[in-house]
């Protein structure tokens, strides 16, 4: 009976502590005010047009989120928060990136769907520890071949673009293990996306007409799901992949 009592008194003074400590701010004004424990921004649904200037003053955050906001660029001021592992910046008016994306060394996910991004720049490969990345519903039209060192990257959501090809780069990306890449014009796919040893579920569905893929895709033993359309041309070596996991998905 002590040690329970003693377990709930722990537990109300770390609810006292924790809201006398607060870490997540929805205001840049209340996050500036406790600027030493602001280590979460969400700054959703607030209309901005930019990136409030103040924010680039909170060193120590962790997680910037400005999803659904009218911000048509990225100030390169963003290179100050060294600190920040996510990135939320979907459902924007993005055209573009900064170089200075790059310099976000410990960024883990960043969230750009929904936006009008054309291209990205090539500085967008020294996020190195970036596992997470949503491009979908873009404009892109190609991709730098820095996508290739990407070394932590498991997610890659591309579906929904305008890419014509993929750069036999995307091969390097040996932790990958969901690749959506669907809702493209890709007129081919490089033989080096065997090299996604990896690599569990590829979606290609509607990713280009009459688009044959390589054979090289049998290399990937764990691959336990494939999204096509009809029209899609399948190497014999896959259709008769004995892992008992592995489907063929006809969208």
């Amino acid at each position: 009976m002590k040690n329970l009592f003693l377990l709930i008194v722990c537990a109300c003074l770390a609810l006292v502590f924790t809201s006398c400590n607060p870490t997540r701010f929805a205001s840049v004004e209340k996050a500036m005010a406790h600027k030493s424990q602001a280590k979460i921004l969400d700054l959703s649904r607030n209309n901005l047009t930019e990136i409030p200037a103040e924010v680039f003053k909170l060193t120590g955050l962790e997680e910037l989120i400005l999803f659904k906001n009218n911000i048509k660029t990225i100030q390169p001021e963003i290179k100050n928060l060294k600190q920040l592992k996510r990135l939320a910046l979907s459902r924007n008016d993005l055209e573009s990136l900064p170089p200075e994306i790059g310099e976000l060394e410990n960024l883990e996910n960043l969230s750009l769907y929904f936006n009008k991004l054309k291209k990205l720049p090539n500085e967008i490969g020294q996020l190195k520890k970036l596992e997470e990345l949503k491009l979908n519903y873009n404009e892109l039209t190609e991709l730098p071949s820095t996508i290739g060192d990407l070394a932590s990257l498991e997610y890659l959501y591309l579906d929904h673009n305008q890419l014509t090809y993929l750069p036999p780069e995307i091969g390097k990306l040996s932790n990958l293990g969901l690749f959506y890449v669907g809702k493209n014009s890709l007129e081919g796919l490089p033989v080096e996306l065997g090299n996604l040893i990896s690599l569990s579920e590829l979606d290609l569905a509607t990713s280009g007409v009459m688009l044959t893929l390589p054979e090289s895709l049998c290399n990937i033993t764990g691959l336990q799901l494939l999204s096509i359309d009809k029209t899609a041309i399948v190497p014999y070596c896959l259709q008769g992949n004995r892992n008992p996991r592995f489907q063929i998905i006809i969208k």
